[in-house]
Formats: C-alpha cells, sequence, structure tokens
C-alpha cells in the first residue's frame, strides 16, 4: 500500500489513486519492453525549482564514452577514435555554483534525491511496474546540449532493473532532438520526447536497447535537462 499523504509533497495527486495506479501496471506489464511514460508527474512548484536548479544552479562536466572502454574516457582519446566507437557525449552534474548552496532549487535537488531512497518512492515504482525493487542509490542528472548524443546500448549491468528518466527542460521541441528510442528484441520501437515534468519508467531485462537522439543546433544554447537513473533487482 502507497503511503499518498507523503507522496503528494512530491508528485501530482491523480497518479496516486487506485484508478491510476491499476492502469499504469497494465499499461507497464503489456508494453513489448515494460514502458511507461506518465505527464504532468511531479508537482508543479517541485518541477520548477528543480528545472531553475538544473539550468542556472548547478555545475556540469562534459563526459565522453567509447563502445569499446568501459568508463569516461578523455576528450582527446574521444576524438581521435573511429567514429563508429563513439558511444555518447553528455554533460553530468558535478555540484552546485558556490553562490546557490543553499538557494531554494539547490536545496529541492538535494531533497528530492533523497526521496528516492526512501521506500515510498520504491513503493510507488513497484505499484505501477508489478516488480519488486531492491536499493536505488544509482541517480544522477545530466545536461546535454547541441552535438550531444547517447547511442543504442542496454542498462543491463550492475543488477539494474528499473530506469527512470525525469524531463526538466520547459519548452523543448521534439525539433531540438534528444529523443528517446527503445527498440526491443523484435526490432519494435517506442519513442519518447522530453516533454517537460514527465517521466519514463522501462525494465531493463527486456533484451531491449535504447538511445538519445543527438541535440539540433535548432535548440541553440538551450539544454536538455534530466534527472534519473535506476532502481536495482531485489538483492538474492
Amino acid at each position: 500500500m502507497i503511503n499518498r499523504d507523503w507522496l503528494r509533497s512530491w508528485i501530482q495527486g491523480h497518479h496516486l489513486e487506485d484508478e491510476a495506479l491499476a492502469r499504469y501496471r497494465h499499461a507497464f506489464v503489456s508494453h513489448p519492453v515494460r514502458l511507461l511514460w506518465l505527464k504532468d508527474f511531479l508537482q508543479p512548484d517541485v518541477a520548477e525549482r528543480l528545472s531553475r536548479f538544473l539550468k542556472a544552479e548547478a555545475e556540469f562536466t562534459t563526459e565522453y564514452g567509447l563502445y569499446s572502454v568501459e568508463g569516461a574516457v578523455p576528450e582527446e582519446r574521444w576524438l581521435a577514435a573511429e567514429s563508429d566507437d563513439r558511444f555518447f557525449r553528455l554533460s553530468k552534474l558535478k555540484g552546485t555554483a558556490r553562490e546557490f548552496q543553499v538557494s531554494r532549487n539547490a536545496l529541492t535537488y538535494v531533497q528530492f534525491r533523497q526521496a528516492f531512497q526512501r521506500p515510498e518512492f520504491r513503493e510507488f515504482f513497484e505499484a505501477v511496474s508489478d516488480l519488486a525493487l531492491g536499493w536505488s542509490d544509482d541517480f544522477g542528472s545530466h545536461s546535454m546540449i547541441q552535438g550531444d548524443f547517447l547511442r543504442p546500448h542496454s542498462d543491463d549491468n550492475r543488477n539494474r532493473q528499473l530506469a527512470l528518466v525525469i524531463y526538466l527542460s520547459p519548452g523543448w521541441e521534439p525539433r531540438f532532438g534528444g529523443v528517446l528510442h527503445v527498440v526491443d528484441k523484435d526490432g519494435r520501437e517506442t519513442t519518447i520526447p522530453p516533454e517537460y515534468n514527465s517521466l519514463v519508467a522501462f525494465d531493463v531485462l527486456t533484451e531491449s536497447q535504447h538511445l538519445v537522439s543527438p541535440i539540433t543546433p535548432a535548440a541553440g544554447p538551450d539544454a536538455r535537462l534530466t534527472i534519473g537513473g535506476w532502481y536495482h533487482k531485489v538483492a538474492s
């Protein structure tokens, strides 16, 4: 049984009703890759503060990845690699600018990260996915700007079970890129645009692959801002 009173401080109440939970669970388990997309997910004031923090108060560092190497690599090695070996380019949150470390937006971000460690959030995602979920401290925030991308891969590693992404860029348009593509083992594709204050959850253990399309010049100086991560499998 989920704790609706506690969750309403973060999640909009219409997502917490019994009928909604049953509808979401059916949509998730019947999807080829067990996927759910929820719009207007967070309370509006929470989403706004998180968005403002990521856009104007957070500090990011660019990371480069290759298929042939586990983990991030130096920019020079990435540039020298064959194009087909380039796995990703994106920016990862590294901290908060000094002048904003005690801002309301920064405090909301810290509290939100802590909330995902609590059983109330895990129980909500168990209710909508019909999965037994374990720990959830593998979360982070990312910024993607013009030219950034994430090529096809699977998150089926490190005991991960359920992937989550919350989109926090107001006014983002599909023509800007940054669209999530999830492809099942039979080649069927689901696309999720990074619509502001929406959440996508999908099971990484369905032999699926996913990618994020490149951020296009149409995005200009805007960044695709997300908070996301994984719930892990229950420890055996």
